[in-house]
This record gives C-alpha cells, structure tokens and sequence, in this order.
C-alpha cells in the first residue's frame, strides 16, 4: 500500500464477500482496527479534512464539524484583513484633517496625504473580495476536491523527495509536497469564476486556505499513521500487520521495530 491513508477507504460501504474464513495464517488489519486509530487522531481541521478526502461516507455523517473548522480557519484572517483595512482608511482621514486644519496646505502633507492613500490601495488589493464568507462552501469544497484528487508529482511520484547524486534531498518541482498544484483555468472552473476573475480576486483565497488545509490533512495523516504504529495491534495480530503498516508508510520513513528485515 501507497499510502497509509488508503486505509480509511476500507470503512466505505462494501459488497459481501463469500470468501471470508477460507485459508489460514494471521489476521489482516481490520475496520475496527482503522476505525479506533482514527479516533486517536486530534479532533480539528486535520482529521475532519481526512475522512473528508478518504472516508467520505462518514465524513458526510458529520459535515457541521468541517464546517465548523473551516469557518475557525478563515474567520481570524478576514478579522486581521479588516482591521488593517480599516486603520489604512483611518490613517487617510487623519491626513485630510490635517491638510485642511490650518486652511494652508503644504508639500509634506500632500505627501503624507499620497502615502497613506497609496498604503490604502495597497491592502486593498491585498484583501480578499467581499464574498469571501457566502462563497466559503464553494471554495472550500474545491480545495478539498484538490486535495483528495492528490495531483502527484511526476518529478518524485508523490513521496516529495527525489534522488540527486545519491542524496535524497527535497523535490524540487513539487517544494516537497509530493503533489502539483491545478492550473488556474481548472481552479476557476471549480468555484464557478472565469480564469481573470479567479486570478485577479480569489487566487489569494484560494491559495490561502489550500496551503493550511493541505498542512492540516497532513498532519492528520502523520498522526493517524503513528496511531496504527504505537498499538499494539502488531503484538495481537502477528507479522503480516506489522508489514502492512509498514508499506503503508513513506519510503523515506524507518520500519516499525520489530518488523521482518
């Protein structure tokens, strides 16, 4: 297995299998096994990304935490946006009032007056559009369908690392993500926008909250892989799940001790 996330897909629906109990040897990782190491992963964005991305039957039992993260996410920012929005406006203003205090108007007000207007339209332009917020399901149901269709790097296929001189150093065409980012064209299209449009106003947005949620689902992702590791399932179930788990972490990762050499 690829990828230790690959494992939540088994919590899926599935169609019966007749062939369960013939043959012999130790038992494979189980749902339930699946299941209680997911429980151990810290409740937040991450894991509700993770099931999002892995297990969406269950994810969809609970969609008001996702929502409920995601709004934590973006809330602080768009109150930072503002503010700084609002004391560029003020600081405007103030350059006014003093221009026209004394009824005389002089150079180094001007200028004042010119920088803060230009400070103005800088954050501006920096602020995310105004419907931000309505916009929020759209957007982020694009960026979990980005994530979740995991666009793997040719340069490394996925792992984020590559060989060069016989070390293994960072990819340097995905930055170590393992993964490749859409292209603006297939972007706009997810959250309904003409390409100008999404690069000249929700590019920023987009980018924003796909580098946090990528960083959140990762995370997820490590600790839902340690959970499967610190059991003691390996102990319980015998070799054959000490090698599966094993598989499904990095390459660039040690083996569990005690796991087959």
């Amino acid at each position: 297995m690829a990828d230790v996330r690959e494992l939540l897909a088994r919590l899926n629906p599935q169609t019966i299998k007749f062939d369960i109990g013939k043959g012999g040897g130790a038992p494979a990782l189980t749902n339930q096994d699946i299941a209680a190491a997911l429980a151990m992963v810290p409740a937040g964005l991450g894991r509700e990304l993770l099931e999002a991305c892995w297990w969406p039957d269950g994810a969809a039992l609970r969609r008001h935490r996702l929502r409920d993260a995601v709004i934590a996410l973006v809330a602080p920012e768009l109150q930072r946006q503002q503010r700084r929005l609002a004391d560029a406006r003020t600081e405007v203003g103030l350059a006014e009032v003093c221009m026209g205090w004394s009824g005389t108007v002089t150079a180094e007000q001007r200028a004042e007056r010119d920088r803060a207007a230009e400070r103005l339209g800088h954050i501006k332009r920096q602020c995310w559009p105004r419907s931000t917020l309505e916009s929020l399901p759209t957007l982020a149901t694009a960026v979990i369908a980005e994530i979740a269709g995991c666009n793997h790097c040719t340069t490394c296929e996925g792992r984020g690392q590559a060989m060069a001189c016989e070390l293994l150093v960072t990819c340097k065409t995905c930055s170590g993500y393992g993964t490749v980012p859409l292209s603006d064209r297939g972007r706009a299209a997810a959250i309904g926008r003409d390409e100008s449009s999404y690069r000249e106003a929700w590019r920023g947005v987009y980018e924003w909250m796909l580098r946090r949620m990528q960083e959140a689902e990762r995370d997820a992702a490590d600790a839902f892989r340690l959970a499967l590791g610190r059991s003691a399932w390996p102990q319980a179930c015998g070799v054959s799940l000490v090698r599966e788990i094993n598989d499904a972490q990095p390459r660039t990762k040690r083996p569990i001790a005690g796991s087959p050499t």
